[in-house]
């Protein structure tokens, strides 16, 4: 049986004694949506191996995120110990991963502009040019420290003990029910945006934890969609598209900084870059602001 029938069956509850259809819990959700999960680290941790696999970094962090979000999400019904031991364990590979992707964007945003056109100056041009080589190499060096750690089993001993969280039943003092259990965490996840959104926007950092909320509900959405109310499961689209024009943005700020920091960029290119990536973020900023109306909340009913 698949993984997806399986997390269906986890949703629509099980036949006991006399043919009655038992109450779907949270516990056997969250253990079958995790094993799904599970199954999706396995498969991609060959992959990054593999040069020529140019989706694998991308894929890895998706899965991680989707399960250590679902593990946060989850921990009351899991056993908090027990969820945050296995979050932890992936952390390293997720960091990893993560400084590796934000050195790909560096590389795709600068290469990207009209400063290394036919009309740029040599002397900024020869600069831009020598930092991205700079730039490449680390690249290099990160993306051979992440097949590294995949090599020395980082991956592997998360997974492990993800298959040992997923192999127990949850305790029943725990377990709540199915579907107010997933509208409460989808509820939580929104309350939080708004909160975020709340706050002052114009500082990256503000910007950025917005990101994250957004990416909270909607991975979280994601993960309940099968057992949520329609107003409820509507909330993803929205939410990925706000966390998408704020990645965007944030994106421009990271490599903002990168450029602000580098010690070997000639005050010529450096100047000249700052002045199209400013340009560049405010056309993101713009963008998002079009986009960013509040996500309503659900018509009020029992939680």
């Amino acid at each position: 049986m698949s993984d997806e029938s399986s997390v269906a069956r986890a949703a629509e509850g099980v036949q006991v004694a006399g043919g009655e259809q038992a109450v779907p819990l949270a516990g056997q959700f969250l253990l079958e949506r995790l094993s799904a999960f599970e199954t999706s680290l396995a498969e991609v941790g060959p992959r990054l191996l593999s040069p020529a696999d140019e989706r694998a970094v991308h894929d890895l962090r998706v899965a991680l995120r989707r399960t250590r979000t679902l593990l946060e999400v989850g921990r009351t019904v899991l056993g908090r110990f027990h969820a945050d031991e296995v979050r932890s364990a992936l952390r390293d590979v997720q960091r990893t991963s993560g400084v590796l992707r934000d050195e790909e964007v560096v590389l795709e945003i600068v290469t990207s502009l009209t400063i290394l056109g036919a009309d740029a100056r040599p002397e900024v041009s020869a600069g831009v040019k020598a930092w991205i080589d700079s730039r490449r190499r680390r690249e290099r060096r990160l993306r051979s420290g992440l097949r590294r750690k995949i090599r020395e089993g980082e991956l592997e001993r998360g997974r492990r003990l993800l298959t040992a969280l997923v192999a127990f039943r949850t305790k029943p003092s725990r377990d709540k029910r199915l579907t107010k259990f997933a509208r409460r965490a989808v509820e939580d996840a929104r309350r939080e945006v708004e909160r975020r959104r709340a706050g002052p926007l114009q500082e990256p950092e503000a910007l950025h934890s917005l990101r994250i909320a957004y990416k909270r509900l909607r991975y979280t959405v994601e993960a309940f969609a099968m057992v949520l109310p329609d107003e409820l499961a509507g909330l993803a689209q929205p939410a990925a598209r706000l966390q998408g024009r704020l990645g965007k943005l944030h994106d421009v700020d990271m490599v903002i900084a990168c450029v602000k920091a580098a010690r070997h960029l000639a005050d010529a290119a450096r100047d000249a870059l700052m002045v199209e990536l400013e340009r560049l973020r405010q056309d993101r900023a713009a963008a998002f602001e079009k986009d960013a109306t509040p996500i309503a909340p659900p018509p009020t009913r029992p939680i």
